[in-house]
């Protein structure tokens, strides 16, 4: 079994620009160490960055003893990031990357304050679009855009588990101007192993995720099943396609549309034949955890109504999964 550690690696992060030029190490602050941060934190570390993990203190003996454990087809790997808890953290950080629930994100911004210090940015992987808003007005230029795609799950014993390869980053300003610090990140990234974008525009591409990702999302939990079983029934596929509409006139309304072939793209993977897709608010939902059902798909239906878009399929799911989530309880 693999161990890495981040603070005796000495390989150098990945030229910037195509240049040639290498690049030191940059310093990573990871904001969770579930199933996606601690994805994200391990990828970085086995790419020679100095990373360092924020987690709660209940979480951080347990990392701190056995590190990150990544189990995917090719085994399992052990990495060690440095561990702190929030009366631990101080300045000093090249990037913050959050990957936190959307209902933990006023913690998290509370949490990372004394972090936040030039020439620090933070990379948000959050779901949906109101994130932005909370960020900018507390951090300001400090905050850039971001998606992050990939399919990982949190096992019992802690192990993160790679459901898919698929490790697919965008970055960008948020005001889509060139920017070297974008470029630096987008290489470290790419040492990483990430498919790299650095697109024309960020909201852009962060709505057409999020188009996706209610889709998706919308879809298997008013089902509670995964794409193949959906679509094997003969009314599924029009049911997807017709949420997957909705989606997209949201997105649309709202001076943001998906174009045609990332549109064509998500269809085929909601009515794939025997398809195991599903999403993570699916998941939380069978397992009975909450569900992001605010930030995914809450705040994309109100966004369509105010722009004059209706959203009946969306709209259902939003009630379904507030009903789940008001029966957990917190």
């Amino acid at each position: 079994m693999p161990t890495q550690n981040s603070s005796t690696m000495l390989a150098s992060a990945g030229s910037a620009g195509g240049s040639g030029r290498r690049d030191k190490p940059l310093r990573f602050l990871i904001v969770g160490a579930g199933a996606v941060g601690g994805f994200v934190a391990a990828r970085l570390v086995g790419a020679g960055n100095h990373v360092t993990v924020l987690t709660l203190p209940r979480s951080a003996a347990r990392l701190r003893e056995g590190g990150l454990r990544i189990a995917s087809q090719d085994g399992t790997s052990v990495f060690r990031p440095t561990v702190v808890t929030a009366d631990e953290l101080t300045s000093g950080y090249d990037a913050i990357v959050l990957a936190v629930k959307s209902d933990d994100l006023d913690g998290a911004m509370a949490d990372i304050a004394p972090a936040v210090e030039s020439p620090a940015v933070i990379i948000p992987f959050l779901n949906g679009m109101a994130h932005v808003q909370a960020l900018t007005g507390r951090f300001g230029s400090a905050v850039l855009g971001g998606t992050l795609r990939v399919a990982t799950q949190l096992t019992g014993d802690g192990t993160i588990r790679e459901l898919t390869p698929q490790f697919d980053v965008e970055l960008g300003e948020l005001d889509s101007s060139p920017s070297t610090r974008v470029d630096r990140l987008a290489s470290a990234f790419k040492d990483a192993g990430a498919e790299v974008t650095v697109p024309g525009n960020i909201v852009d591409a962060m709505w057409a995720k999020w188009v996706f990702i209610a889709s998706l999302g919308a879809v298997t939990s008013l089902m509670r099943a995964p794409v193949g079983a959906i679509a094997a029934v003969p009314p599924g596929q029009r049911f997807a396609q017709s949420v997957l509409a909705e989606a997209a006139a949201a997105a649309a309304a709202c001076s943001h549309p998906v174009p045609a072939g990332q549109l064509h793209m998500t269809e085929l993977v909601l009515t794939a034949a025997g398809s195991p897709a599903t999403s993570s608010l699916t998941r939380d939902l069978i397992a009975g955890r909450r569900t992001e059902v605010e930030a995914v798909l809450a705040d994309l239906a109100a966004r369509a109504r105010a722009a004059g878009t209706a959203t009946p399929l969306i709209d259902l799911a939003v009630l379904a999964l507030r009903i789940h989530n008001r029966q957990i309880g917190s």
